[in-house]
């Protein structure tokens, strides 16, 4: 265990709420493995303090803090600079401290890619539906677009982010309605696979499902659901039960949380020992 020190630097993660994160235990193992000097703590600010916690941020100085709901988009103002990932997604869940300077990246969309990249998955040239147009589908979909052919969207409203992303992107990005069920249907059968990024089935509702039924899964398709509780939503309890290659969200929050580890400290974050964990 690394003793804390007056040269102990700190680093966090800012939301409302934030208890329940994973985070601390991620960060602080990587640390303690690593032998870095620097400790990670959940900080839990309300909306009317944000601009406080900024302040605080410079003064003390935190080193660099994640940010997750509701302020991945509320804190863009306070920033000096965004990475070419956080303009596109125009919302930020890593910050850096850099000599005063706040700098904000996403590491959402890379955590995701890279836990598809672990089960084996390739996305050049396919052809992906995406349910769900809210921050974290942007930042996949962003990622996305550096390799599919063809990204379907559905949403339950219109999205304006999709037309600006588009507009820097050579990938055709298509919108469509949830209540379109026929043609969510035609659009699964030429998939790659099938990303679920809304909330639909998080706990308590377990029992909520965007697809219908297992017969909207065709045989080929991967299906991801970036929900991690509970582990098994209902719509990959289909996918395992029909066979088909399937994954959690539990890939994405440890790759993300990897992504912005490196952002921050310049080393690799040891990714068997904070999967223990």
């Amino acid at each position: 265990m690394n003793t804390i020190t007056g040269y102990t630097g700190l680093y966090g993660i800012v939301a409302d709420p934030i208890k329940h994160s994973f985070s601390p235990m991620m960060h602080n193992t990587a640390f303690q493995y690593l032998g870095i000097n620097d400790v990670y703590l959940a900080f839990e600010v309300k909306p009317e303090h944000l601009s406080d916690f900024i302040t605080s941020a410079k003064i003390l100085p935190i080193k660099g803090f994640n940010v997750s709901m509701p302020y991945k988009v509320d804190i863009l103002p306070y920033l000096d600079e965004l990475t070419l990932q956080a303009k596109l997604c125009q919302a930020v869940n890593t910050v850096k401290n850099k000599d005063g300077k706040l700098i904000g990246h996403i590491s959402d969309g890379i955590g995701f890619m890279k836990a598809c990249e672990e089960k084996g998955w390739q996305f050049q040239n396919q052809k992906v539906v995406v349910l769900g147009a809210g921050g974290a589908a942007r930042a996949i979909v962003v990622a996305l677009t550096q390799y599919a052919k063809e990204i379907v969207i559905y949403n339950r409203s219109h999205k304006d982010w999709i037309q600006q992303v588009q507009a820097q992107c050579d990938c055709p990005l298509v919108l469509k309605s949830l209540n379109d069920i026929q043609g969510l249907k035609e659009d699964l059968k030429d998939s790659y696979a099938l990303i679920q990024t809304t909330n639909v089935g998080m706990a308590p509702h377990e029992e909520g499902c965007l697809i219908p039924d297992v017969s909207y899964l065709p045989q080929h398709i991967k299906v991801a659901d970036i929900i991690y509780n509970p582990q098994e939503t209902k719509l990959l309890k289909m996918a395992r039960e029909k066979g088909l290659e399937y994954m959690n969200g539990e890939g994405m929050i440890v790759y993300q949380g990897a992504e912005s580890f490196e952002f921050w400290t310049g080393q690799k974050m040891p990714i068997p020992q904070v999967k223990k964990v």
